[in-house]
C-alpha cells in the first residue's frame, strides 16, 4: 500500500475505540475528568502510555481479553487511547501531503509539512479537548 493510502485510511483503530463506548460511560467519564482534573489526567498518560499505545495497536477481538477490560482502569486507558489515536489521525490528515514529496519533493518540503502539522497540535492543546459531541472539554 502506498504511503498516501496509509495516510488516508489509518482512522481505522480511533473509529473502533469511538464505537466502543457506550452513552453512560461517556457521561460517568466526563464527570470524572472533571472533578480530577488535567494534571491528574497527564499523569494517568505518562504512567500508562506504554499499555494506551499497546492498546491502539490490538485488534478489536484482542482489546476485549481480560487483561483489558478487567482493568479496574479500563474505561481511562480506552479514554486515553481514543484521544491519542484521533490527535494521530489529525496529524496523518495534516501532512497527507508528505506523500508526493517523499519520491520527488525536497527534504525542507517535507520538514515544512510536518512542522505545519505538528504545530497545530502543540499550540493547540488537544489533550485537552473531550472527543465525543455534545461535551465540554472536562478540563477547563
Amino acid at each position: 500500500m502506498s504511503l498516501e493510502n496509509y495516510l488516508v485510511r489509518s482512522d481505522v483503530s480511533e473509529t473502533e475505540i469511538r464505537c466502543s463506548f457506550r452513552q453512560e460511560e461517556v457521561s460517568q467519564l466526563h464527570t470524572f475528568l472533571k472533578e480530577k482534573g488535567f494534571d491528574w489526567y497527564r499523569d494517568f498518560l505518562t504512567t500508562n502510555l506504554s499499555d494506551i499505545l499497546k492498546y491502539i495497536a490490538l485488534p478489536p477481538s484482542r482489546r476485549e481479553a481480560k487483561k483489558w477490560v478487567g482493568r479496574p482502569d479500563a474505561i481511562l486507558l480506552r479514554f486515553a487511547a481514543l484521544q491519542i489515536s484521533a490527535i494521530t489521525v489529525q496529524f496523518q490528515l495534516d501532512i497527507d501531503g508528505i506523500a508526493g514529496i517523499v519520491d520527488s519533493g525536497s527534504y525542507r518540503s517535507f520538514h515544512s509539512v510536518i512542522a505545519d502539522a505538528l504545530a497545530h497540535l502543540l499550540l493547540g492543546s488537544p489533550l485537552k479537548k473531550f472527543p465525543f459531541e455534545g461535551y465540554d472539554s472536562p478540563f477547563c
